[in-house]
């Protein structure tokens, strides 16, 4: 039996193929992953500045809401815009249920 001569690679390059391109993959993902990794940071840091915004904007509407609802404050509009007034002891009239 005449001996064959081998062309082409060896069997042991087929494994060697894959391992290099399963580097190749691996070095293509790292900048990948980075990249994505900044892009989330980035979102995150302006979500937590559109909340803080947010959160400022609540503590001033609180404290406008509490000024608008201030007693004396609606004691003096009702004073000068409805002309009422707090009635005297003997204007008070208790009814019985």
């Amino acid at each position: 039996m005449p001996l064959q001569e081998r062309t082409g690679l060896p069997r042991s390059s087929g494994w060697l193929m894959v391992v290099g391109l399963l580097i190749l993959i691996s070095a293509l993902a790292v900048p990948y992953s980075a990249h994505w990794s900044r892009t989330l940071l980035n979102e995150l840091d302006t979500e937590m500045k559109q909340r803080e915004k947010a959160q400022a904007d609540w503590g001033r509407l609180v404290l406008e809401q509490s000024t608008w609802t201030a007693h004396h404050r609606v004691e003096s509009i009702a004073r000068s815009k409805l002309d009422m007034r707090v009635p005297s002891a003997v204007e008070v009239v208790l009814v019985k249920p």
